[in-house]
């Protein structure tokens, strides 16, 4: 398995920022250009980022304030066998996320150096989103390639 972990802090409510990370209709504000499903254990979100195939995420874990965990069952080849753990810690007036992103051990370097490089980039959009009101999701996020 592989592990990539990020941490960023962000000056919000801590019910704002766990609900940015797993409902929906958050999510389209700060990491895919759309997204639907319910917010609710066992259900599954599906994002849509234009160009690529979607990702289908099951919601696997909610601990109201402190955790969720995401599970691909559908997605690029890249992505497969991925999970999603969101951690957060209130603590100094702001609201610590740590994202761990687990991969399985078949997954290409180049796609862990992808993951590496871009998950800081969404993770900036989310405490964009959450601190301004106006995040970047795709297809207006950072790009780290060309095309």
């Amino acid at each position: 398995m592989n592990e990539i972990r990020h941490r960023v802090g962000i000056k919000s409510s801590l019910q704002n920022v766990y609900d940015a990370t797993y409902q929906p209709a958050k999510i389209q504000s700060w990491w895919a250009t759309s997204a639907t499903g319910a917010a609710t254990v066992g259900a599954h979100i599906e994002l849509v980022f234009p160009g690529y195939p979607n990702h289908t995420w099951e919601i696997d874990e909610l601990s109201d304030n402190e955790l969720v965990r995401l599970k691909l069952l559908a997605g690029p080849e890249p992505w497969h066998r991925s999970e999603l753990c969101f951690e957060f810690n209130e603590s100094n007036e702001q609201v610590f996320v740590t994202l761990t992103h687990t991969t399985g051990p078949e997954t290409p370097d180049a796609a862990i150096q992808y993951f590496r490089t871009k998950w800081p980039m969404f993770l900036i959009s989310l405490k964009q989103f959450l601190e301004t009101g106006q995040g970047m999701p795709y297809p207006n996020d950072i790009k780290i390639q060309h095309e």
